[in-house]
């Protein structure tokens, strides 16, 4: 599976405007375990915005739509039998998750964010964390093929 999303400032790294960011920061590829299960660690991620100059926010402002988005975390997950899925959750307690200008939460997207306090860090105090278990389920592939896969032109013809 992979993973991604943008830093505290609200920008992806692949996207962001003050160059500070390494090219693939807050992104990563996790293999499952043979139960299927994952983890992996990083910060938490905030909300952002449209670039409000830009064409997708001058678009929404013709609409009286914001270009905000709640916090979350993306996910392509793939396997060998299975359709490939595109996914995401939400960050639950976001001010925005009920009004996301993409129209992308459902409450199964949005898990419970669990505060813990793990061992302690170079005998100084413990750690304390937010824990967040999101479950994918894969559907399998209809008569060997994955019929959600679109092939499409993504890009004009130079």
């Amino acid at each position: 599976m992979e993973c991604w999303h943008a830093n505290s400032n609200g920008f992806y790294s692949h996207f962001d405007p003050t160059g500070t960011q390494g090219e693939f920061n807050l992104r990563g590829a996790v293999r499952t375990g043979a139960d299927g299960k994952y983890e992996f660690r990083t910060l938490m991620p905030v909300g952002y915005g449209c670039p409000p100059q830009g064409a997708t926010q001058q678009l929404l402002n013709e609409l009286a739509r914001h270009g905000d988005r709640p916090a979350h975390v993306h996910f392509f997950v793939t396997s060998d039998q299975h359709r490939k899925l595109t996914t995401q959750f939400n960050i639950e307690g976001d001010p925005l998750i009920w009004d996301d200008f993409a129209y992308a939460t459902r409450e199964e997207l949005i898990p419970p964010v669990v505060e813990k306090t793990g061992g302690v860090a170079l005998g100084l105090k413990a750690d304390t964390y937010k824990d967040i278990e999101f479950n994918v389920t894969l559907t399998p592939l209809v008569q060997g093929k994955d019929n959600q896969i679109v092939h499409r032109l993504r890009t004009a013809s130079a």
